[in-house]
């Protein structure tokens, strides 16, 4: 059974360039929310886009400081949106603010201790990283997708693909998002992490897979906070 409860829906619109006291406004405005514990907040970057200048913004290769639309959507009660909404008019200063009206559904054995309180778990795992090119090839698709698409067969617990844009290899080429240089040049970074034992088993994978590259293990200590807590989830002490 759920319980309803009025809440708004926050998109917020605003230009990567776009700074608020010296710093990106998109970055302050998602550090806020998490402060005042707005329970889950989204950054997405858009391609392409333009706003009331009409002037248009694209991803272009030869510049990357493109100023490209940055869209934050939350979604919290109409209290905790009326708590926070006079800081983020002056964060967003030439953005847009849209609010719609929508409700939260939480189960009602929940709905007691609702926003639940963080609880954290610390723990010894694995750190995998994996340094390679955009470019290399396995089976016909980028090499960077097949392993990642492996990893998650593998059922390892978290995994993240950086893109470079500046960066050396073997060779002692400098790679840089500013040269004449292809995104399929650029150097690619595959960062997984998991009990020790899961990422061992994973490595003879590595070994078919990779022809040239590197492969770098350490032993970390994680923190992982959470507010759903299942004692039969294995990635509870190490995400």
């Amino acid at each position: 059974m759920f319980e309803a409860e009025e809440a708004k829906k926050v998109t917020i619109h605003i230009g990567e360039d776009h700074k608020y006291r010296g710093k990106a406004a998109f970055m302050v405005i998602f550090e806020y929310l998490g402060r005042r514990r707005i329970s889950t907040a989204n950054v997405t970057r858009g391609i392409a886009g333009f706003g009331a200048d009409h002037h248009m913004h694209t991803i272009n290769i030869e510049r990357l400081t493109e100023n490209l639309p940055i869209q934050i959507e939350f979604v919290a009660t109409t209290n905790k949106v009326d708590e926070v909404m006079p800081e983020l008019l002056q964060m967003v200063g030439s953005g847009l603010i849209e609010v719609q009206d929508t409700c939260i559904s939480v189960p009602l054995a929940l709905s007691k201790e609702w926003p639940p309180s963080a609880r954290k778990r610390q723990g010894k795992a694995q750190l995998l990283r994996i340094f390679l090119g955009a470019g290399e090839k396995w089976d016909g698709i980028p090499l960077f997708e097949a392993v990642l698409e492996s990893m998650h067969a593998s059922d390892i617990a978290g995994v993240t693909v950086y893109r470079g844009v500046r960066g050396y290899g073997e060779n002692e080429e400098v790679n840089d998002g500013h040269t004449h240089l292809a995104p399929a040049d650029h150097p690619v970074t595959i960062v997984a992490i998991d009990e020790e034992d899961k990422i061992r088993s994973f490595l003879p994978f590595l070994d078919r897979m990779l022809t040239k590259g590197l492969v770098a293990l350490s032993e970390v200590e994680t923190v992982r906070y959470t507010h759903d807590f299942r004692s039969t989830d294995r990635r509870r002490t190490i995400r």
